[in-house]
């Protein structure tokens, strides 16, 4: 048993995690929430390499039994192991330079022990996992705990493009070939895909690339080599969102995969070498020809309008959906409830798909606004008051709110400028996968005005935004105040785009813009642009809301 951490004082606390702090050139940060439950048991979760659990306290110490770690048999690799490889294309001298060995494991899917090769993976000379294949019947296993890193991360060399692929022997194929700085993935191709991209459920599962996000950044590019098949072009895409497609280039090919090229080929190390260098920069939104856009253009004609993701709210859905890659602005007066409206379509959206968020929010304190977001989510108060949530009702929305959100504190010593938020939001998206970014509001940022307007600043700074959606596949919404107008003795007018203070690029640059207006008994919401028919169009509904707990209904829904 070794210790983990101390008593603390209350229900909250931040720590390094005692398993991956050693292991990362900042092992002062403090990966590790801590909450502490009405029976003394504490929650443990490190927001780096995702390990979690229960500890009960002894001696005002939690302990916590260590992680067992892997280890390479002393079984060398036989004749039939060779024979295996070498159906395959790979060498002994390749075998042996990626330290395969031989191993004997009870496969799952096969329901039987069976032979098998090991693959092990290292991170900075240590074993930190291992993969094991089956053979000649085909099925994989882990050693417990899985591999949460980079095949091959071990042998990359700074500074030079990086290939990934889907394999271990796509890797070592590669390596025949030529080709050295190679990257596999640890899992394969993604199990849950939909709409040829990886679920938010398996978002969690991509942790790898976090970890490698140091050799990742300072390579060039990116030469994405996953199977052509649906599952491994969905990876590609998540690979491409997390890594950043302005740093990616797809290679294609008339195979499912390399290792399948490689075997096919008269002249092998020539057809990889031309498959890679013939790789094109990741498609984003721009010079495109019509194929590209085959699959959408499939939806539009046989789903119709507003196919984005569903808000929650069937009258809204009619007029407004979320679609990934995209830009909405959100307005309407102060204490309209313009927050507690992006507020709700978040939790919906981390409720029906598992959707990840980073929140930029000026206005609210994180532990403000961590509590608003469980309130939501069990609709419940979370201070004192009718209709409070119970203790354990508590532990479990925090629970659900630190698996889905991170903050980007505003209250650093980084400053309020657009770049320092969405450089943090990048890495938001490796290391969480988060796919929607809220910034809020517009007014504390710090723009960048040499020698021009607040207009012109505002039209330049709006494309940037767009930019990092689609490079991310992010939705971004984007919350402005509208400009001062005077009361005149009547109710004010509801505000749109163009009522926004600064610039008319609010409406003009927009994908989506939506005003949120309170009425004394129900709130608007209101579409004042939508820049594809296929995501929605203009209009207006109505929703309640519930003052006590912030949440948001249909008119004949009850709370």
């Amino acid at each position: 048993m070794t210790p983990l951490f101390n008593d603390f004082e209350g229900d909250t606390a931040r720590v390094q995690c005692p398993f991956c702090s050693s292991e990362r050139k900042k092992s002062r940060l403090k990966e590790m929430t801590l909450t502490k439950k009405s029976d003394g048991a504490v929650l443990y979760y490190c927001h780096h390499c995702d390990a979690s659990g229960s500890v009960q306290p002894q001696r005002k110490e939690y302990q916590l039994s260590a992680v067992p770690q892997p280890k390479i048999l002393e079984n060398a690799l036989q004749t039939q192991h060779y024979e295996y490889l070498q159906s395959r294309g790979i060498s002994k001298e390749t075998a042996d330079k990626y330290k395969l060995f031989a191993g004997r494991k009870w496969f799952a899917r096969l329901n039987k022990e069976a032979d098998c090769i090991g693959f092990p993976y290292f991170r900075n000379g240590s074993l930190v996992g291992v993969k094991y294949r089956s053979f000649p019947d085909k099925d994989f296993t882990q050693e417990s705990g899985g591999a949460h890193d980079f095949f091959g991360l071990d042998n990359i060399i700074p500074d030079r493009p990086i290939v990934i692929v889907e394999g271990e022997i796509d890797a070592l194929t590669l390596h025949e070939a030529g080709i050295d700085n190679v990257l596999s993935v640890p899992g394969g191709a993604p199990v849950k895909v939909a709409d040829g991209k990886v679920a938010a459920s398996e978002d969690k599962k991509f942790a790898f690339v976090w970890n490698a996000r140091d050799v990742l950044e300072k390579a060039p590019y990116v030469i994405l080599a996953t199977d052509q098949d649906t599952p491994g072009q969905a990876l590609a895409e998540e690979l491409a969102r997390r890594i950043g497609k302005e740093k990616c280039r797809l290679a294609k090919f008339e195979a499912k995969d390399l290792n399948e090229v490689y075997n096919q080929a008269d002249d092998p190390s020539r057809i990889i070498s031309e498959v890679l260098l013939s790789a094109q920069p990741y498609p984003i939104a721009g010079l495109s020809e019509a194929t590209t856009y085959a699959a959408r253009l499939h939806d539009l004609y046989s789903k119709g309008t507003g196919k984005g993701f569903s808000t929650g709210y069937p009258s809204l859905d009619t007029i407004y959906t979320v679609a990934p890659g995209q830009l909405t602005v959100v307005t309407g007066y102060p204490s309209s409830g313009k927050s507690n409206w992006v507020d709700q379509i978040m939790v919906n959206l981390a409720r029906a798909n598992d959707w990840k968020f980073a929140v930029c929010s000026f206005e609210n304190q994180p532990e403000i606004h961590i509590s608003r977001l469980m309130e939501i989510y069990t609709r419940k108060r979370f201070f004192e008051g009718a209709n409070r949530m119970t203790d354990a009702e508590k532990d479990q929305a925090f629970k659900w709110v630190t698996d889905h959100f991170l903050f980007i504190d505003s209250n650093g010593e980084e400053p309020s400028t657009l770049d320092s938020i969405l450089e943090r939001a990048r890495v938001a998206v490796k290391r969480m996968g988060v796919r929607g970014l809220v910034i809020d509001p517009y007014n504390y940022i710090e723009l960048n005005r040499d020698n021009i307007t607040e207009t012109d600043a505002i039209s330049q700074m709006l494309p940037r935004v767009q930019k990092f959606c689609k490079a991310h596949d992010v939705h971004t919404w984007f919350i402005a105040h509208p400009s001062k107008i005077q009361r005149s003795g009547v109710e004010q007018p509801r505000p749109d785009g163009m009522s926004i203070s600064g610039s008319m690029a609010w409406w003009a640059k927009a994908d989506c813009g939506v005003t949120i207006h309170r009425q004394p008994d129900h709130v608007e919401v209101a579409v004042w642009k939508c820049r594809y028919r296929w995501v929605g169009t203009q209009g207006e509904t109505t929703l309640l809301f519930q003052k006590t707990a912030g949440t948001y209904a249909e008119q004949l829904d009850k709370f």
